[in-house]
């Protein structure tokens, strides 16, 4: 009745998962304040979380820029629109493409959250019971595995995300070398399969320590000198915070992170299982493989998805933190390997260029490049 004159528009947020939850949210703020996505004149826009939420202090963050209601209430009120012709009025729009920033938004506007400075002393806090001075620089890095899908939804099968999985055990001499050049490394995780095993005091298993909590979460993802990640939802977090990401390990192929010009990466590489041999790019391409997305599609294809070596990780970290220092000594030939590589990538992955890319500015890992030129065919 009251849509001809003012429009209440409803939005369910994707609270289950921390990355859609983080990102997902930050992009529709971005996509509104950018002008990509216009919104109607003499509206009003009310979320609701459902349950479960994947976290509460991020949940009560987003009460800061959004309007936000008990699901008691919204949960009914969205059914019932639903039901009632030209329900989609008062639906709010999605964003582009998920938690993909295909319009190159995060490194042109600032964060849409801010800590009170009462949360900010509560994370130096935190950081003091990590045996760290607020001072003290360090790296974030999170790896995937099977645990936390199972704990956080035992009704469903995600057996087809098994092809991301990775092992902690890869990530060590990494996370150990950037702490000999004098950054604490945490990892994080809040249900992960087994625990981080390091000799090094600045290696610091947080997912399993009496300090990982929801709040120190996003306050070490938002303060991190960088993050390591797969592309697990963590990720976000920095993102969102405006903080560089570097994947090690990144799967699918086709949806690499593409779109901020800090973030370096590199990806896991295929297998073709009858040969033992590794695919190149164009051999990618030519099997489809470039833009599988399920484990039951590698299977089918006899094709395995192979990790990156502990060298190829510890590589790229440090090559993160070289560039981040401004001490990365860049080659002649590392321009062109970088523009193979991205010319190669558009190609073999097709239409997925246009849904899941904008512009692309990060880099990929060029120590990779450098090392594996056959690849890049």
């Amino acid at each position: 009745m009251i849509r001809p004159v003012f429009l209440v528009r409803i939005g369910v947020m994707r609270s289950d998962r921390i990355g859609h939850f983080a990102l997902e949210t930050e992009l529709w703020l971005l996509e509104q304040e950018s002008g990509v996505a216009s919104r109607p004149k003499r509206s009003v826009d009310i979320w609701f979380a459902p349950e479960p939420i994947a976290n509460r202090v991020l949940h009560k963050m987003w009460k800061q820029v959004l309007t936000i209601w008990p699901n008691w209430l919204m949960v009914s009120v969205f059914r019932i629109n639903n039901l009632i012709p030209g329900a989609f009025a008062h639906q709010i729009n999605k964003t582009t493409a998920t938690c993909l920033d295909v319009h190159n938004l995060l490194d042109v506007y600032p964060p849409r959250l801010k800590f009170t400075a009462t949360q900010i002393e509560q994370g130096h806090a935190g950081l003091a019971k990590l045996g760290m001075k607020p001072t003290d620089r360090f790296v974030c890095f999170i790896v995937r595995d099977s645990a936390y899908t199972k704990k956080a939804f035992p009704e469903k099968d995600m057996s087809y995300h098994d092809f991301r999985n990775c092992d902690v055990d890869d990530y060590v001499a990494g996370a150990e070398a950037l702490a000999d050049r004098g950054l604490f490394v945490l990892r994080m995780g809040s249900v992960v399969s087994k625990p981080l095993v390091s000799s090094n005091p600045r290696v610091i298993d947080y997912a399993n320590s009496e300090v990982r909590s929801e709040f120190m979460d996003l306050f070490l993802g938002a303060h991190c000198e960088f993050n390591v990640s797969d592309g697990l939802g963590f990720y976000a977090i920095p993102a969102m915070f405006r903080r560089p990401n570097a994947y090690v390990n990144y799967s699918p192929f086709f949806m690499y992170y593409s779109s901020r010009a800090c973030d370096l990466g590199i990806t896991k590489t295929m297998i073709d299982i009858a040969t033992g041999k590794r695919l190149n790019l164009t051999e990618m391409g030519d099997r489809g493989v470039a833009r599988f997305g399920e484990t039951s599609q590698f299977t089918s294809a006899g094709v395995s998805v192979k990790s990156n070596t502990p060298s190829e990780i510890k590589d790229l970290m440090l090559e993160m933190l070289d560039r981040i220092e401004s001490k990365w000594s860049s080659r002649p030939e590392d321009d062109e390997l970088q523009r193979k590589f991205w010319e190669k990538y558009s190609e073999i992955i097709g239409p997925d260029r246009k849904n899941f890319h904008g512009e692309i500015w990060s880099k990929y890992g060029a120590q990779f490049l450098r090392d594996n030129q056959d690849w890049i065919l």
